[in-house]
């Protein structure tokens, strides 16, 4: 690096007397004067060579700088925009200019609000100015009306800044496009609203418990199911437990906290007791949700289901009618053919019996034929006597004649025998009891006692019938050997015992078995209200 003779003047000046003429400053310096004066002046130099290298190498930094942030400026993901203090645009990135449809160039030097929906103008100036005001980062969702008439939903955010170089406020803005989330919201809104109205119109509330706490979260719809207000409610899952029916807590609570424990599926039926006493019975439907997050809840529905119990109660008691009837008809079907057969052997064929028996008779007192008559006289006795039992079993005429209390008490005297007595106890009042249930329990005590003399290898057996409070009792009992097998499965395998428990249920009566080595004890309780299914006469 060379010095001008005025860059060298100019350092002389500063070694030498001011007052004297330059070229006696240079006559006055010797030699070794003069050397030193270069030597320092070399060192300047390198100091400057320096310096001018690390501005040199600064320029170069500023460059990559710049260039790396017009490059993020222009390619960044959202829209950049520098506006003026009236919302003039003086920058603008790519993308933004993208996301208007729009050159960068006929993007400049446009007011902002041009290219903001009318009604959102309002709300535009409103952000401008709270950015103004406060300094700080605000945001606002604004929709652009773009060219050819579509718009786009956007979120902005800015900041105003005072700009010291240029002495003027200018907004920092950046614009996202949010019109895909703003749809997505919008379907979720809509798809919210039709759910709402659809849990309404069908009578459900929605509730949530989130895990590891206790707080139970019910909607408007909840309360209005169970009529209650909210403020009347905790929130907690103890104090919802205290509005079920105090039969129901319990139970409840165990399978609440079971399905909460394990995250498992949750459907429970109970009854609520509402302030003035009355009863709904409600559903609750729910199932565990995990969140990306980590945390948990469970989260279902609420509904009440009274009028469709008190309908499928009505329809379980009209379908059980009419298995009642059916039985009924069925048996009163069977007991006309008794009567029919009963008859037909008493009237006819025991009559032509004895009819032949008589002229049996009348030969025999011709002494003819003596012997051979005896043994088909013997013969005739015991058809006439088989053909009466099968008559009585058929028909029950002493039932039927003299009562319910003779006849069992006639039965038991037939079906006893030298080695298997029947012991019965009788209230005389059941013979008050309507016709059809006498037959009904006749014929039950007749299968009972003939299942005991077939299986049972009884000594002995008691029969108890008690009417008292409107209830009829009645027990069979004995020594026997016991069921060989449940009396359910006894139940399935033979018809006698089915026709037994189908009686019963005719009657709406209870049969309860106790069996084992010692005997046993069957009791059937029915009330005694006369109300049984009947068949149509004809």
């Amino acid at each position: 690096m060379h010095f001008s003779k005025e860059q060298l003047l100019s350092i002389l000046k500063k070694r030498t007397d001011p007052d004297l003429p330059e070229p006696a400053q240079l006559e006055q310096m010797n030699s070794q004067e003069f050397g030193t004066l270069l030597d320092e002046l070399q060192i300047f130099q390198l100091e400057l060579e320096m310096q001018n290298q690390e501005l040199a190498e600064s320029h170069r930094s500023l460059d990559i700088e710049r260039i790396k942030f017009e490059g993020f400026f222009n390619h960044a993901p959202v829209g950049y925009f520098i506006l003026d203090h009236i919302g003039t645009v003086e920058q603008a990135n790519r993308t933004g200019a993208d996301l208007l449809k729009l050159s960068k160039d006929s993007i400049l030097n446009k007011r902002f609000q041009s290219f903001i929906d009318p009604q959102g103008w309002e709300l535009f100036y409103a952000f401008l100015h709270q950015m103004q005001t406060t300094f700080s980062r605000q945001r606002c969702e604004l929709k652009l009306l773009l060219a050819e008439g579509q718009q786009v939903y956007t979120r902005m955010e800015g900041v105003a800044i005072h700009n010291p170089i240029l002495d003027k406020l200018q907004y920092y803005l950046t614009v996202i496009d949010v019109s895909e989330s703003k749809a997505i919201q919008q379907q979720i809104l809509d798809t919210s609203h039709r759910l709402e109205m659809t849990l309404n119109a069908s009578g459900t509330g929605t509730w949530k418990i989130e895990l590891g706490n206790t707080k139970l979260f019910l909607d408007d719809s909840s309360y209005s199911l169970l009529e209650i207000n909210p403020w009347e409610f905790d929130g907690t899952i103890k104090g919802f437990l205290a509005l079920i029916h105090p039969d129901d807590q319990l139970p409840i609570r165990q399978k609440l906290f079971h399905a909460l424990y394990n995250f498992k599926e949750l459907e429970l039926e109970f009854r609520m007791l509402l302030k003035n006493k009355r009863i709904k019975v409600m559903a609750i439907k729910g199932q565990g949700v995990q969140t990306p997050e980590g945390s948990s809840y469970f989260v279902g529905i609420l509904m009440d289901i009274t009028l469709q119990k008190e309908l499928a109660g009505k329809a379980q008691k009209l379908q059980e009618e009419k298995q009642r009837l059916i039985f009924s008809t069925a048996f009163s079907a069977q007991e006309k053919e008794r009567h029919k057969i009963s008859t037909a052997l008493h009237d006819s064929v025991c009559q032509v019996l004895y009819g032949i028996r008589m002229n049996l008779q009348s030969i025999q007192s011709k002494h003819e034929l003596q012997e051979e008559l005896k043994s088909v006289n013997g013969l005739l006795d015991q058809a006439i006597r088989e053909i009466r039992e099968l008559s009585y079993e058929l028909t029950p005429s002493v039932l039927l004649d003299f009562g319910f209390v003779a006849g069992v008490r006639e039965m038991a005297l037939r079906f006893s025998t030298a080695t298997f007595k029947i012991y019965t106890n009788i209230k005389k009042n059941a013979d008050l009891l309507d016709q059809d249930l006498q037959l009904n329990l006749f014929r039950i005590l007749q299968e009972l006692i003939s299942n005991c003399i077939k299986y049972a290898q009884a000594t002995q057996a008691r029969i108890v019938v008690c009417t008292e409070n409107n209830q009829i009792t009645m027990t069979v009992a004995d020594n026997g050997s016991g069921f060989k097998i449940s009396p359910e499965k006894a139940m399935l395998k033979g018809s006698g015992l089915r026709g037994i428990k189908h009686r019963i249920y005719l009657l709406n009566g209870a049969l309860t078995f106790k069996t084992g080595k010692q005997g046993t004890f069957i009791t059937i309780t029915l009330k005694n209200d006369h109300q049984i299914a009947r068949a149509d006469p004809s």
